[in-house]
């Protein structure tokens, strides 16, 4: 029996949970049996912001599943309102970013000692202490927010007599020109323009991610400001930073698009500025750690976990 189902008391059989079901399972075995994770002040808020993820929906949603999925209220508990959850989520980034860095050693500690089922990317790591680097666009709405839309909004205050509101507005009015809702950058890959964020992940061969930047889309690759010592497998981008190396392995490299695929299977535009899409991208990666081992776990034999 896989571990996380011994965890599972749910209202739902297990061999009957959908995909999206499962992952819920074996978030809540990785949340119990963690102990960076059990150390975190308010894990209500990261249970949030897993089926948010999970289901790729906003705040307001949450309650909706809560109210019309049985196993979504079995996994949060209790419920918070839009509001409640938006205003703990944000004091909340700050440490949910210095544990992810625990967090991922405490499953390479744990993958140490499963060696023989590791994935055939960890056999890579035998050629030294190798750190693979590589940038991901995620994207955002790039929509303007002008004088003609407040114009609006102010008037719409008044006649709803929100004069408190409405002087908001006006003051926006008239120091607006042209502003746009999310903080994104344009960038150009492929002959093709993004307007959003980029991503850096640092991962180790085993293919769990160690640490994030989130950079705006035009920042350059070579600028990156990892810190690791050892080699940098990358791409061309990377090249002109001291510590990068180009290794020779083709077949290495399409390893490291894994957490790149996951990133944009669940990426939506979750926040509007830096700091909270940096959040929401360590609340990713933190799942799809939790994927990786996971992985490993259900290939070893029960004989072996019961040890």
């Amino acid at each position: 029996m896989k571990p996380w189902i011994e965890y599972y008391n749910g209202p739902v059989p297990y061999e009957h949970l959908s995909a999206r079901h499962k992952t819920l399972v074996k978030m809540n075995y990785m949340l119990i049996t963690s102990e960076v994770l059990s150390r975190l002040s308010d894990l209500f808020i990261l249970r949030a912001l897993i089926v948010m993820i999970v289901w790729t929906c906003s705040y307001r949603d949450v309650r909706s599943y809560y109210e019309s999925d049985v196993v979504v209220r079995w996994f949060l508990g209790e419920y918070k309102s839009k509001s409640e959850i938006h205003r703990r989520a944000k004091k909340f980034r700050g440490e949910v970013k210095t544990l992810f860095k625990e967090y991922a050693k405490e499953l390479e500690g744990k993958m140490s000692r499963l060696a023989d089922y590791l994935p055939s990317s960890a056999l890579y790591g035998k050629v030294g202490k190798l750190w693979i680097v590589d940038s991901f666009l995620i994207e955002v709405p790039f929509g303007k927010r002008n004088k003609e839309t407040l114009k609006k909004k102010f008037e719409l205050d008044l006649r709803q007599r929100k004069y408190r509101e409405a002087a908001n507005t006006l003051f926006f009015y008239i120091k607006c020109k042209v502003r746009r809702r999310f903080k994104g950058e344009f960038t150009k890959k492929r002959n093709r323009s993004y307007f959003g964020f980029k991503v850096f992940n640092l991962m180790s061969p085993t293919m769990i991610v160690h640490e994030i930047q989130v950079e705006l889309a035009n920042f350059p690759d070579n600028k990156v400001g990892f810190s690791r010592s050892g080699y940098k497998v990358v791409d061309r981008g990377f090249v002109g930073k001291s510590s990068t190396w180009l290794i020779g392995f083709s077949s290495f490299r399409r390893y490291v698009e894994f957490f790149g695929i996951f990133l944009r299977r669940y990426w939506r535009p979750y926040a509007t500025e830096k700091g909270m899409v940096e959040f929401f991208v360590y609340v990713i990666a933190l799942i799809y750690n939790s994927y990786i081992y996971t992985s490993v776990l259900s290939r070893v034999p029960e004989s072996q976990l019961a040890h």
